[in-house]
């Protein structure tokens, strides 16, 4: 399997979310903050529809065989094994069920004991999910809160959610925001950004309360430089470092022989300062397993 560095400092938004969240102290951790670096990683990773042999008669999920499906979960399970992340973040999920299967099957060594996805509005029903080897004090959806368009023409709901998991690796708090942006393919230019611009509302909020931690996560569903992007990334608040990948290694999807970067880990300038290394995964077993390769980032915090 070949391992390419890449970086992608993770941003989010923060909606008009009714959950409080855990309060953020002083600095973020208060005085049980460890003085030395805390050692974390958080990897994303599209896992292209990974769904159970149950006919969800209210989605237009796929019906694979159980051979597929636990085939498929033994592909996953040889690459996150691989990747070796506190946090996973996946993206086209269909249930709890299905990521309790790959968390207690291929992976039941890994310790991801925390496990966390919200059923969302895509009508094949792909989701949003997490598993976590770290302790979760809390966890925030923002499924179901309006946001306006770019231009205000009309208001907009998170397709798959916009998931904050708030952690505590080594007792140092903080957040990553998981993202399946709406689709190029689906005429959702308009959607995707309104998505983006709500992520980065969500996230600035944050860290005006203290949360200067903050990752932004997953397939961002638009390439660099595009004005989806541009709505997430800040040179100075959210730091895209992928730039600092070989212009050759620094892709995630081949769509119809293109190569394209569409996964993103961004962040703020405190997890830009902390990062340690960056990986995207490629070959034939990344192949086998999804069309989208993972992307990991490592952390002294």
């Amino acid at each position: 399997m070949k391992f390419v560095l890449l970086v992608l400092v993770a941003l989010v938004a923060c909606g008009d979310d009714s959950t409080p969240p855990p309060d953020a102290g002083d600095d973020g951790g208060g005085e049980d903050v460890p003085r030395g670096p805390v050692p974390f990683s958080v990897a994303t990773w599209n896992v292209e529809n990974l769904f159970d042999e149950v006919d969800d008669p209210e989605k237009l999920d796929e019906l694979p065989s159980s051979r597929a499906v636990e085939g498929k979960l033994e592909a996953l399970g040889r690459v996150i094994r691989a990747l070796d992340a506190d946090i996973v973040a996946l993206q086209e999920v269909e249930n709890e069920a299905i990521l309790n299967r790959l968390a207690d099957g291929p992976l039941a060594d890994m310790g991801y004991t925390e496990r966390h996805l919200i059923d969302g509005f895509d009508r094949r029903g792909i989701d949003v999910a997490c598993l976590s080897r770290v302790p979760i004090t809390n966890v925030v959806s923002h499924q179901g809160e309006s946001f306006p368009a770019a231009d205000g023409s009309r208001d907009f709901f998170f397709t798959r959610d916009a998931l904050e998991i708030f952690a505590e690796p080594g007792g140092v708090p903080i957040i990553v925001m998981i993202l399946h942006l709406r689709s190029m393919l689906d005429d959702g230019d308009d959607h995707r950004l309104a998505e983006a611009i709500q992520a980065r509302r969500i996230a600035d909020r944050r860290v005006e309360m203290g949360f200067d931690r903050f990752l932004i996560v997953g397939d961002f569903n638009d390439l660099p430089g595009s004005e989806v992007l541009d709505a997430i990334v800040d040179d100075e608040a959210f730091i895209d470092q992928s730039l600092t990948v070989p212009v050759d290694d620094r892709w995630t999807f081949d769509f119809r022989g293109r190569l394209q970067l569409v996964d993103y880990i961004v962040g703020s300038p405190l997890m830009d300062a902390a990062r340690d290394d960056a990986l995207i995964v490629h070959g034939p077993e990344v192949d086998a397993a999804s069309d989208h390769a993972p992307v990991r980032v490592s952390f002294e915090l």
